[in-house]
């Protein structure tokens, strides 16, 4: 008896191997891949050894497309290099260039793709996903046509393509890093984006997490239009610094939360236009030529527990918007603010103004801007401030903090180096009286100088 059931499991054990075997092909140029693909059974593994792969290719039932180190699919300069029609097919380990001038090295028609381990180049979009949906697009490295022109595509494009995931993708030198348009409950987690018009951008999208993300030497690090309920999340952008370009840009935007990222030496750090009811909590503003900007229509935000400290302009606002900049009796800290605290709690004794008399003057001569942070208008801003002298500041926190809003940092300088600048020492007090002086001499003299004239 013990006996023929042993023979049973030898025999079903030989039968499921000689049937993994069977199902994985090993093809090694553009002709056995075509065959493969074209005369493959559903769920076969198709193995592509090193090589190059010359044509457009066709996935048309689902299958797992893996290759070798040093397997290349070059198209042929026109259309998509790799289309899948079938759903539920994988795509691995491949070299892809070579797309037409407005094609994707991948494009996908597909649901339930998943793309992993690729590297994509020479293209001009990298993937391109459109009316399908629950795709997941991992490590991959993408960058667009070689050379410095103007005509790239997006890295990752996804179009009516609702339920995917982007995730651990290093993408370069592309218009777009990641567009998201018209696609619902996507996750965009751990990407590099360098060099990109938009690192992530959304268009007409709900319930988008932007998660740990990293965006550098772009225009903006992230474009969000006419979108809601977007999660940003502990995201770091730094070093956008072309003109009128941001860390982000929340445009025509409602009902998100920006919270815990870190916007670091760019031209602004978060530009907002008509973003309304959107809370923004425990960021982190270094370095940047303005921290926060609210343009026209940008009302009803929750501004609280956010970090700024050497921005040249902390906070400027348009006149007629209306936002809240305390929560909970909580404000913000800003480095430039006085640290005036009799009662000995968590908040300055006075209140924090934007758009003091120094800020309406380097508006109208920016070249004053030198003097930012200089101990003469450090001491002018806390007279105005702390008393009721009328002003035409449009940003007032009530509750600003004493001490920056506990945030953990992934990356960039830790918050201990940050307030160790607040630390004067003997030879510190010296240098600020001395810099005291000559700054309100230059101040006035220039004062007189320009009534003079």
């Amino acid at each position: 008896m013990y006996k023929k059931i042993g023979i049973f499991i030898v025999l079903v054990w030989f039968i499921f191997i000689g049937k993994a075997n069977a199902e994985e092909v090993s093809v090694t140029d553009g002709n056995e891949l075509q065959e493969a693909l074209a005369n493959t059974s559903e769920n076969r593994v198709i193995k592509l050894e090193a090589g190059e792969y010359v044509g457009a290719f066709t996935i048309s039932k689902p299958v797992h497309l893996i290759g070798e180190e040093g397997a290349k699919l070059i198209g042929p300069g026109s259309g998509n290099v790799l289309t899948i029609e079938a759903d539920d097919v994988t795509v691995e380990g491949l070299q892809i260039e070579g797309s037409g001038s407005q094609n994707a090295g991948i494009y996908v028609k597909g649901n339930r793709s998943f793309i992993h381990k690729n590297i994509i180049q020479d293209v001009f979009h990298g993937i391109y996903a459109k009316e399908s949906y629950g795709h997941r697009m991992e490590n991959n490295v993408i960058t667009s046509f070689k050379g410095s022109s103007n005509h790239k595509g997006y890295g990752i494009y996804l179009v009516k393509a609702p339920n995917s995931v982007a995730t651990s993708n290093f993408i370069y030198d592309t218009q777009d890093g990641i567009y998201v348009s018209y696609s619902n409950f996507c996750e965009i987690r751990g990407n590099q984006m360098v060099r990109a018009r938009y690192g992530v951008h959304t268009m007409d999208s709900r319930t988008v997490l932007i998660a740990q993300n990293e965006v550098r030497e772009s225009v903006n690090g992230l474009m969000i239009m006419q979108s809601n309920e977007i999660s940003i999340v502990a995201n770091s952008f730094y070093l956008n610094t072309k003109i009128d370009g941001a860390g982000m840009f929340i445009f025509d935007t409602f009902d998100s939360k920006i919270s815990s990222n870190i916007m670091q030496g760019n031209f602004k750090g978060i530009l907002l236009e008509n973003a309304k009811r959107n809370t923004f909590e425990f960021n982190t503003f270094i370095g940047n030529h303005t921290g926060l900007e609210l343009r026209e229509a940008s009302d009803e935000n929750t501004i609280y527990l956010n970090n700024f400290y050497h921005n040249t302009r902390q906070i400027i606002s348009d006149q007629e918007n209306t936002n809240l900049f305390t929560q909970d009796n909580y404000g913000n800290y800003f480095d430039d603010h006085g640290s005036l605290n009799l009662n000995n709690d968590e908040l300055v004794d006075y209140a924090y103004k934007s758009g003091d008399v120094f800020y309406n003057m380097t508006s109208e001569e920016p070249y004053l801007s030198i003097f930012y942070q200089s101990p003469a208008v450090e001491l002018w801003n806390m007279i105005e401030q702390y008393t009721p002298m009328p002003s035409d500041s449009f940003v007032i926190d009530e509750s600003p903090l004493v001490k920056p809003a506990p945030v953990s940092w992934n990356k960039g300088n830790s918050e201990e180096a940050v307030i160790s600048n607040a630390t004067f020492n003997v030879m510190q007090i010296v240098t600020f009286l001395i810099v005291l002086i000559g700054s309100l001499s230059i101040l006035l003299k220039l004062g007189r100088g320009k009534h003079e004239v």
